[in-house]
């Protein structure tokens, strides 16, 4: 008989899941019985990305410090190269401990909401040299966001373009980090219900307000680079690769990871074990196999995902553009070393600098990113209601006029 975890709803209080449990690993026999211990393969398949990750992670990393020359820009790179190993690593701590996998997945959602907020502000680094050269330009643009969607902004340099955008991106870390809250929160009141697809649970809801918040922020960066591609070309930002590098392993493990297995778990069609095929004797749920499925996958798709950084968040361009920085500033006489200059002169940081900038720096920076949406949002709306006032009272005047030639 096939071991089912509990899918009551309210479920017992507390951290640990319903049919939690820690595998065993019986490593003599897992070569002996290899399909007896099919939980011991899939974790060491995840152990095995997780290296990989970690060296080409801290490799990267490391070659982006001891090359600094593009604070505004690479200081974002470097938080987005640790995502996957990160990520992953969690992701495999729930597979050994699926009685908590919920509080580990917490840490999880952090990882990836910094992941978004740092794609999203590197390519607004990018941007900001042509915000510059533009400012008070309306300029309007139509560009195509899907095949068949056309997109009409009437001012693409303008305040209220620019602000609903950061609305429409910042709301998916932000909701990210509030739905693990929530997440912890009722798993510790014991109406988070992992397991089940019922309303009397907080899972199922926040299933359905993360598919909409994922929908939203998919559908505001693909605008956004859409609305930019020429000063993508002329700045060779490769923007599509940074945000499939970031956007795509978050789209693949939710949609196939958590809607596509949770789906299958709940229709019966991924099933649970008693025991009896396993070196460990111990009966997995069919839960517990989704999750250890889901682990997988997760990993599987951050190896990928690290590869294609290695591509799109490399440091060659900043490197080539320091260079040729300096090459000129020795030329006229003016070039010299600064070890605390981060206002993205091409002239390169030390190691310590650099990692100070990139990381120690970070957790203000993200809360000031974050105020500085709210306070810019909320001039943009006293902003637009100044406007509507004025268009009011000129109405009224030509109404006026016209009453009294």
């Amino acid at each position: 008989m096939e071991s089912t975890s509990s899918s009551e709803c309210p479920s017992n209080p507390g951290l640990s899941q319903n049919g939690g449990f820690r595998p065993g690993f019986h490593w003599k026999s897992l070569l002996d019985h290899p399909s007896e211990n099919w939980h011991i393969w899939g974790w060491m398949l995840c152990l095995l990305c997780l290296v990989i990750m970690w060296i080409i992670s801290i490799t990267t990393v490391c070659k982006h410090l001891r090359n600094y020359y593009e604070p505004q820009i690479q200081r974002h790179k470097v938080r987005v190269l640790l995502y996957p190993p990160f990520y992953a690593t969690l992701a495999w701590v729930s597979y050994l401990r699926y009685d908590y996998s919920t509080t580990i997945m917490f840490f999880a959602a952090l990882v990836e909401a910094f992941a978004v907020t740092n794609l999203y502000l590197c390519l607004q680094a990018y941007l900001q040299p042509y915000r510059d050269e533009y400012e008070g330009v309306k300029e309007e643009a139509r560009p195509t966001v899907m095949p068949y969607i056309k997109v009409h902004v009437p001012s693409r340099w303008g305040m209220h373009y620019r602000i609903i955008t950061d609305i429409l991106v910042y709301q998916f870390p932000l909701w990210s980090v509030l739905d693990a809250f929530i997440s912890i929160f009722a798993e510790l009141k014991g109406h988070y219900c992992a397991d089940s697809f019922s309303f009397s649970g907080a899972h199922v809801y926040l299933t359905i307000i993360n598919f909409v918040s994922l929908s939203i922020i998919i559908s505001a960066l693909f605008t956004y680079l859409a609305v930019y591609k020429p000063e993508w070309k002329r700045a060779q930002a490769r923007e599509h690769g940074k945000f499939w590098a970031i956007k795509g392993p978050i789209m693949v493990n939710f949609y196939i990871g958590t809607l596509l297995l949770g789906g299958l778990s709940y229709a019966g069609i991924i099933h649970g074990t008693d025991g009896t095929q396993s070196s460990d004797g111990l009966a997995w749920s069919s839960e517990a196999v989704e999750n250890g499925l889901e682990v997988i996958i997760e990993c599987v798709v951050m190896t990928v995902s690290m590869g294609l950084m290695t591509i799109y968040f490399n440091p060659k361009d900043s490197i080539e553009r320091g260079l040729n920085s300096q090459a000129s500033l020795i030329a006229h006489g003016e070039f010299y070393y600064n070890d605390n200059d981060i206002g993205g002169n091409h002239q390169k940081l030390s190691f310590g600098a650099a990692f100070y900038d990139a990381y120690i720096n970070y957790i203000p920076e993200f809360f000031l990113n974050v105020f500085r949406c709210g306070k810019d949002s909320s001039e943009l709306a006293k902003k637009r209601a100044r406007m509507r006032r004025e268009k009011k009272v000129e109405s009224n005047n030509m109404d006026t006029a016209a009453l009294n030639p």
